[in-house]
């Protein structure tokens, strides 16, 4: 189910889909031309409900039904027609990232599977290469077989060390399999989270911080206005892309990005590619996914 959104959230939705029950939808408003609402459909007949009832009854205890053709999804995980869609949005609005696409064009749509699997690379790839990250996750699937709690917990520490992680990535690691084991974290409910929520139960499990988090909320749940402040990569290239000359910190990128809201999570995705592409790099295969051939790619 799409996310309930928060005070003075914006959104961006699509003409391309059908919506489904479930679905936060734009439509106009039936007597109000060029006033435009957002609900949630309740089913296939177009009973429009309220995230806050309480607040007011403009849904259809008052509007009747709506026909779904008049309907717009609000798009809650970036995929790769909705990144498409953005990103012609995105360079028609804004010179900057036209510039990007007219030189490296558009990257294809990688991303991340939800779940502990990733959440364990991300912290493996902590200040160090993406590379680097994965030789180590490659270690971890030769020393337990399945990267799972059950295993790395039963492993232990000892075991762990030898391989190579450091003594803080071990307990990062077990922190977060404990957490998960016993049911404290319950990975799958931040797929339908509000993003800001989803991202304060991240941070609060040692080792996952701010970078993790956003990492993980971009790639893997693909929310589309993740901005992830804290990457080093995103500084460099956004600084290049709007030709300044020092690279932004984090203050200065978060007002970088404000225009390219709702869907900054691709404006990030456009300037990484040209960050890479500029170098001859590209983005390295998921090694999550070449020892887990059950996982959807």
């Amino acid at each position: 189910m799409t996310p309930t959104l928060q005070p003075g959230q914006e959104v961006v939705a699509v003409n391309t889909r059908r919506p489904i029950p479930g679905n936060l939808v734009v439509f106009e408003h039936p007597a109000r031309p060029g006033f435009w609402l957002i609900k949630r459909l309740g089913d296939e007949t177009g009973w429009v409900v309220s995230d806050n009832p309480e607040v007011g009854d403009t849904d259809s205890r008052t509007l009747g039904r709506i026909p779904t053709e008049q309907m717009m999804p609000v798009v809650s995980h970036l995929d790769a027609e909705t990144f498409a869609a953005a990103t012609r949005l995105l360079a028609a609005e804004d010179e900057h990232i036209a510039g990007l696409v007219d030189r490296w064009g558009i990257p294809d749509f990688w991303h991340r599977q939800p779940g502990f699997r990733t959440l364990v690379l991300l912290i493996l790839e902590q200040q160090v290469s993406l590379e680097s990250g994965a030789a180590m996750y490659r270690r971890l699937v030769g020393l337990l077989g399945e990267v799972s709690p059950r295993q790395l917990i039963a492993a232990g520490p000892d075991r762990l060390r030898a391989i190579g992680l450091t003594r803080q990535k071990t307990v990062y690691l077990l922190e977060l399999a404990g957490r998960i084991a016993t049911g404290e974290i319950d990975l799958e409910s931040l797929e339908t989270d509000p993003m800001e929520r989803a991202r304060d139960i991240l941070i609060s499990i040692k080792g996952v911080g701010p970078w993790t988090a956003d990492a993980y909320l971009l790639s893997a749940l693909r929310r589309p206005d993740m901005w992830p402040v804290g990457d080093r990569a995103l500084q460099v290239g956004a600084g290049a892309a709007l030709g300044m000359t020092e690279t932004p910190n984090e203050v200065q990128l978060e007002i970088i990005g404000e225009p390219w809201r709702p869907v900054r999570a691709a404006a990030a995705r456009l300037i990484w590619h040209a960050y890479l592409s500029e170098r001859g790099r590209v983005e390295p295969p998921d090694p999550t996914l070449a020892h887990h051939p059950d996982a959807d790619a």
